[in-house]
């Protein structure tokens, strides 16, 4: 029996680790893509939850053109995007320090939990990177889940969480005069949200974890002790290095990640530039 044009793989995909993480080949993504080869590179994302690729040359139109291919491009509400294409952070440290910690994340964390609908996933392309150090990690909330006693899973089935931009707000930050106001328009902004503390993932049906360091602020229904040790156990959990991938960039690496079942982190252990784009999926109300 022939094989249909649309059976044929044509991606090359060689895991990172036995949790997750792959290096993705056999594609250019600065060449038009068809629907099949996205349809690919859709479902190695989900199998793997976050997918290298190496050595892509592309212009900054090419990977807003390719983050569209998955879904409505987002637009940061506070970082600022790169000039003359909004869709495209700029994040970026100098060579004379760690650069504004506002574009860093050195703490495990998912993207924009702080939001109603965060975002469905991220395409980070390295533009200068150090000689040595920078490694991102990203970790499987899938695997943290699943890796909990089943009283315990049960138990946190149907918790609510409330999540809130001002949490990753350092204490010196909090400390200036002029905190208050910037906080006030935080709110106004981006005001706290509930979360499931178990996400169901909308295409695999799987549940994780999620809850993270920079903007998860409570439990519901817990008393603040209650939470805080709940909270503290639960994201010591996730960051076991069992749970994790860690990747080395070079110039013109990308990496894809789903930003519904992973949290990921920044290592900054470098003291040269560093510069990043990035171009972010948008996502629905977590359920």
């Amino acid at each position: 029996m022939a094989t249909k044009a649309s059976e044929v793989r044509r991606l090359q995909i060689e895991p990172s680790t036995g949790t997750l993480g792959a290096e993705v080949s056999g594609v250019d993504l600065s060449q038009p893509l068809d629907d099949d080869l996205i349809a690919e590179i859709r479902q190695a994302l989900l199998d793997n939850l976050v997918i290298f690729f190496r050595d892509q040359h592309i212009t900054p139109e090419q990977q807003i053109e390719f983050g569209r291919r998955f879904g409505e491009l987002h637009i940061h509400p506070y970082i600022p995007h790169r000039e003359g294409y909004p869709e495209i952070l700029a994040l970026q440290s100098k060579a004379d320090g760690p650069g504004d910690m506002a574009y860093q994340s050195n703490t495990w964390h998912t993207d924009l939990t702080y939001e109603a609908n965060p975002p469905m996933g991220c395409i980070l392309r390295a533009v200068e990177v150090p000689q040595a150090g920078g490694d991102t990690m990203w970790n499987n909330l899938y695997a943290a889940y699943d890796a909990l006693s089943e009283p315990m899973r049960e138990f946190l089935d149907d918790k609510i969480a409330i999540h809130y931009i001002a949490v990753s707000m350092p204490a010196d930050f909090l400390e200036q005069e002029w905190s208050g106001k910037q906080v006030e328009r935080f709110h106004a902004k981006t005001p706290p949200v509930e979360h499931p503390v178990v996400r169901t993932h909308p295409e695999t049906g799987r549940k994780g974890l999620f809850v993270n360091r920079n903007f998860t602020s409570h439990i519901m229904g817990l008393s603040r002790n209650e939470s805080d040790a709940l909270l503290a156990f639960l994201l010591q959990h996730i960051e076991q290095p069992e749970f994790a991938v860690r990747l080395h960039w070079a110039t013109d690496t990308i990496a894809m990640w789903d930003n519904r079942c992973t949290q990921h982190y920044a290592i900054v252990d470098y003291n040269s530039q560093r510069t990043m784009n990035r171009v972010t999926i948008c996502g629905d109300r977590p359920r």
